[in-house]
């Protein structure tokens, strides 16, 4: 039976850096140290450029969305089912990078819309430290909140169908891989 380890990658500065997928770690704390110490397993950690991983990558995150980019690994003997699992789990990555860099860019904009007038308001033109309070921000969330409740609730929706339909694919995936280990 052939097993299948999977290692994220994570994008940092233009280079990938393996992230150890097992790691032993001591328990002993200072106020209990007569409990036996496990070993640490040493890891090295290896250089390797995006287009040479073997493994997804995990970018940073973005911005603006703060969703971070995974850049999904072909193999080379992909069949078109793993192929149809991949393309639909990119489709949903960038569903979900455009609606989330969307709506935070408008969050921030509306944002920095109520604190100005309110300052204004509030302080007039005034040039020392103004601020709004906790509960005068609060009134902003709320609101707006309650403006956009069925864009989010339109997203869940959405989210859900596509989700169910990825774990679909990936138990398809994995029982052809378990079929054809078999023979």
């Amino acid at each position: 039976m052939q097993q299948f380890y999977w290692q994220l990658c994570m994008l940092q500065s233009r280079v990938i850096r393996p992230i150890p997928t097992h790691m032993q770690l001591s328990t002993t704390t200072a106020l209990n140290s007569q409990k036996p110490k496990r070993k640490v397993k040493k890891h090295t950690t290896t250089i390797t450029v995006p287009e040479e991983a073997k493994c997804d990558c995990i970018g940073p995150p973005h911005p603006l969305s703060n969703l971070r980019h995974t850049r999904f690994y072909v193999p080379p003997d992909e069949t078109s089912l793993e192929r149809q699992y991949r393309e639909a789990r990119q489709h949903t990555q960038e569903w979900n990078q455009a609606f989330w860099a969307s709506h935070n860019a408008n969050f921030k904009k509306m944002r920095q819309e109520f604190i100005q007038n309110n300052l204004r308001q509030k302080y007039g033109d005034s040039t020392g430290k103004q601020t709004l309070t906790s509960d005068e921000m609060s009134k902003f969330y709320k609101s707006f909140l309650d403006k956009h409740l069925d864009m989010h609730r339109e997203y869940n929706k959405e989210w859900y169908k596509k989700n169910v339909k990825n774990l679909f694919l990936s138990a398809r995936v994995w029982l052809q891989q378990k079929m054809s280990s078999n023979r």
